[in-house]
C-alpha cells in the first residue's frame, strides 16, 4: 500500500493486487452502500492516519474517486470537504460518495513552453532506448504561459509521477482536476501532440529559444530571431 498527501485536503492511496487481497475486497464490488467498502475504507484511512497524521473522519464530507491499476488492484483518491461547502466535490452534495472511473487522467502543469518542450524532448528519449509507453493517451492545453498535459498512464503512477514532476507541478489525478481544465483551459493539437514535440524539440536549435505554433491536426516550431 503506497500512501501519498498531495496536499492537506487530497490524499491518494495505492493498492496492489496483494493489498486488495488482503482487504477482501475487489475493484469491482467497491460500493460505499456496502458495508464490506465501509470496512476497507475505514482500514485505509486508518493507515493514512498513522502514516502521514492526517487524521479523516470516515463520517464526515469525503470525496472518493477509485481508478484500477494498469498492474492490477486500484487507485483511491481522497477529498476532504473544503470549507467552503461542496465546491471540492465538483457539485456533489451528498457527506460521502465513491465514484469509480475506468480511466486516470493525470494532470501535470507546465509553466512556461521551455518546461514544456524540455520533458516532451526527455521522454521522446526516453521513449527511443526503452520503447515502454508511460501514458496511453494524452491531450494538451494552453491558459497563457501556462500549459497542461492530461494523461492516462499506463504504467503504475508511481513512475508517472517520477518522470514527469520534473518538469511541471501535479495538479491531481481526480475528475475535478481534469474536468477544471478541459472547462478553462484551451486545447490545442492532435492527441499525439505532445509526442511529436519530443522529436521537434530535438531536431531544432535548443529549446530555450523556441515558440510553439500550432494548426489543425498539426505542431511545429519557430525560433525566435
Amino acid at each position: 500500500m503506497r500512501i501519498e498527501a498531495i496536499t492537506g485536503r487530497k490524499i491518494v492511496v495505492e493498492l496492489s493486487r496483494e493489498d486488495m487481497e488482503q482487504l477482501d475486497i475487489t475493484y469491482e464490488a467497491l460500493d460505499y452502500a456496502c458495508v464490506d467498502t465501509r470496512r476497507v475504507i475505514w482500514v485505509i484511512l486508518d493507515r493514512v492516519r498513522e502514516n502521514t497524521g492526517c487524521d479523516i473522519d470516515p463520517s464526515g464530507q469525503l470525496l472518493i474517486d477509485a481508478m484500477p491499476r494498469p498492474a492490477g488492484g486500484c487507485i483511491l483518491f481522497f477529498t476532504i470537504k473544503g470549507s467552503g461547502g461542496s465546491e471540492a466535490f465538483g457539485g456533489c452534495v451528498s457527506e460521502r460518495v465513491l465514484r469509480k472511473q475506468e480511466q486516470l487522467a493525470a494532470v501535470f502543469e507546465f509553466e512556461c513552453v521551455n518546461a514544456l518542450l524540455d520533458c516532451a524532448c526527455a521522454y521522446a528519449r526516453a521513449l527511443h532506448s526503452d520503447n515502454e509507453r508511460l501514458f496511453s493517451a494524452g491531450a494538451l492545453y494552453t491558459n497563457g504561459p501556462r500549459w497542461r498535459l492530461l494523461l492516462s498512464p499506463a504504467q503504475e503512477l508511481s513512475r508517472v509521477l517520477q518522470f514527469f514532476s520534473e518538469y511541471a507541478r501535479f495538479c491531481g489525478e481526480d475528475s475535478f482536476a481534469a474536468d477544471q481544465t478541459r472547462e478553462h483551459w484551451q486545447r490545442v493539437g492532435e492527441e499525439r501532440c505532445f509526442e511529436r514535440m519530443g522529436g521537434i524539440g530535438q531536431q531544432a536549435l535548443p529549446p530555450k529559444r523556441a515558440n510553439l505554433c500550432f494548426s489543425p491536426g498539426n505542431v511545429y516550431a519557430t525560433i525566435d530571431s
